[in-house]
């Protein structure tokens, strides 16, 4: 079992991150540092935000996305008829299996090809460039690692995507994410430095977010009578995942705050986080993470700090992307294509407010996202 685990490995875990915290607190010092917290921004690349605008926007997250979060966990729990819900309870939306694709591999590649006709020819001839250059390589089997990613081949001025296609929908899921970071990279392709090809990782996850979003009208190609499940299903998700994602992003901040504190002070801090940002959590017997240890889940958080927290921001720049395609579907498009193209010639604020989106760092940035979200899950 997978906490009985955690249960016999943890002590080895601390150990190691304690290891960690304090090797990053002494880089950090001799660097002229007060603590690891600015050497951390520093090495993210982060050159237009700093700590107190991050704080702002976990500010922000609290007071509108949080209340709105529990209101969906209650739902939730009406729905699948427990009381309270649990821990192992969350993952499930409703007493029905998720919403499947339709068809297999080759079957996908057809409705891909023709719902990014549909989005556009930018993204529909880009599309068929992928499949006939052998850029996708997408079907699960024996010996493939796990996982899914894109990166690039400059010599080709081509992306390439590597998935696992299972049957779930979280092949669609990984495959629109995927295409966005790939059609950025094409977009981006001609820019005068190797340095502006990829933007800084904030800014990356807003295209791959952006067109989960961005193909949303297109998900009946996929799931026939399921598609409006599917995007009840995958807006909730979007929401959910940005109270635990600056709750780990605060963790960190304290952490290294405190560098010298004992495991159990970080167990602690980590309870203080789900508290906050999670408050509905109930764990009931699974005594290692009520005790503080659901955070060593988290692998970011040893080997990427101050990451966590870029996926968030993206996050809540495709929900503007999502409000400006219900809106206006191909101003929206042309918007997202226009960022696609300036790759990561200008830091992130400055490439999210060209877009026509407002900063996440800036008072408000969630407002008009949950409002449009309550009355579309009737909340």
């Amino acid at each position: 079992m997978l906490w009985d685990w955690f249960a016999e490995q943890g002590e080895p875990l601390d150990r190691t991150y304690d290891q960690l915290v304090h090797l990053r607190d002494t880089m950090a010092r001799k660097l002229g540092f007060d603590d690891y917290v600015e050497l951390g921004y520093r090495r993210m690349n982060r050159i237009d935000f700093n700590a107190r605008d991050v704080e702002q926007f976990r500010a922000e997250v609290r007071r509108h996305v949080v209340p709105l979060a529990v209101r969906l966990r209650e739902q939730q729990a009406a729905r699948l008829g427990v009381e309270p819900l649990m821990f192992w309870d969350e993952p499930l939306h409703d007493s029905r299996d998720n919403p499947r694709p339709l068809g297999d591999h080759d079957w996908m590649l057809d409705r891909a090809g023709e719902m990014f006709d549909a989005l556009g020819e930018p993204l529909g001839q880009f599309f068929r460039q992928m499949v006939a250059g052998g850029y996708l390589d997408l079907q699960a089997r024996e010996g493939k690692a796990d996982g899914g990613f894109c990166t690039s081949f400059s010599s080709h001025g081509m992306p390439y995507i590597f998935a696992n296609f299972n049957g779930t929908k979280g092949d669609v899921e990984v495959f629109t994410h995927e295409m966005g970071h790939a059609y950025q990279f094409y977009e981006s392709r001609g820019q005068r430095l190797l340095d502006y090809l990829w933007p800084t990782y904030e800014s990356c996850e807003i295209h791959s977010m952006g067109l989960e979003f961005l193909t949303w009208p297109q998900m009946d190609k996929f799931f026939g009578n399921q598609a409006e499940r599917f995007r009840t299903i995958h807006l909730t998700q979007g929401l959910l995942f940005l109270p635990y994602g600056v709750a780990v992003d605060h963790f960190q901040h304290l952490i290294y705050a405190e560098p010298g504190a004992t495991p159990k002070r970080r167990h602690s801090l980590w309870r203080k986080m789900e508290a906050m940002y999670l408050p509905w959590r109930d764990y009931g017997d699974l005594s290692y993470p009520a005790r503080g240890g659901r955070w060593q889940l988290q692998r970011h958080i040893y080997g990427d700090p101050f990451y966590y927290i870029d996926y968030t921001l993206a996050q809540t720049c495709a929900l503007q992307f999502w409000l400006l395609a219900e809106q206006d579907a191909a101003a929206a498009m042309a918007a997202y294509v226009d960022l696609c193209r300036r790759g990561g010639s200008a830091p992130f604020q400055e490439l999210v407010r060209g877009a026509g989106l407002t900063s996440p760092l800036q008072h408000g940035c969630l407002a008009e996202v949950v409002d449009k979200a309550k009355r579309r899950l009737r909340v």
